[in-house]
């Protein structure tokens, strides 16, 4: 994957975009970028904004992050800590590298230098990152629903779900106006307690379906 480009592509249209972010190198191991200091990016007199300085370097340290996600997770801040330690004027070009200090599976936690063009400190900034895990696939928790339980066990939740998928069918019904519709719903909870009662009748017995009395 390009990930400068997928980074610069994500920007437009975004505070890094407006912030004019421009990203020089991007590996897994060490990301850099820069920015020109503008007149609506400063304070008084003239030297950029602090505000302005912390976005740039959670801009970096969140997409650091991002490259070393699993497929589908996510991240987001959620500390951060900065060490101002001189001006950025106006019409300077500073520079953002960004290193992971950190990589867990709950969080990431960055460092991001803020340079000048002499390569002088301006910032330190050091934060920390959590890792949004992706949302499971329905089939993923219906199977953690069942993991670890005896066959017994099971017919006895996928019973309680039958119930309770029955019950949802017949509420659906109350706020459907179409005919066609109502029947369709009230057919599913037929279906829904036919097969509950059905895995109620196998608990009831002691015995499943097909196995020696």
């Amino acid at each position: 994957m390009d990930w400068i480009e997928t980074f610069q592509q994500h920007a437009r249209g975004m505070l890094p975009g407006l912030l004019g972010v421009r990203f020089l190198e991007a590996t897994p191991e060490h990301l850099r970028a820069e920015i020109t200091v503008r007149d609506d990016l400063c304070t008084v007199p003239g030297v950029m904004h602090s505000g302005a300085i912390m976005a740039f370097a959670d801009t970096l340290g969140a997409c650091a992050t991002v490259m070393r996600l699993p497929a589908g997770a996510g991240t987001t801040t959620i500390e951060s800590k900065t060490n101002f330690l001189a001006a950025a004027p106006v019409g300077a070009t500073i520079t953002g590298e960004a290193t992971v200090l950190h990589a867990g599976r709950r969080t990431v936690v960055c460092q991001t230098r803020v340079t000048d063009g002499a390569g002088k400190l301006l910032a330190l900034v050091t934060q920390t990152q959590a890792v949004l895990q992706p949302k499971p696939e329905p089939a993923a928790v219906m199977a953690g629903l069942f993991e670890g339980k005896d066959a017994t066990e099971q017919r006895a939740l996928l019973a309680t779900l039958e119930r309770g998928g029955a019950a949802r069918y017949r509420a659906l019904v109350a706020g459907e106006a179409d005919p066609a519709r109502r029947d369709e719903l009230l057919a599913a909870a037929d279906r829904e307690e036919a097969n509950a009662a059905t895995l109620e009748t196998q608990l009831a017995g002691g015995h499943s379906r097909g196995s020696s009395a």
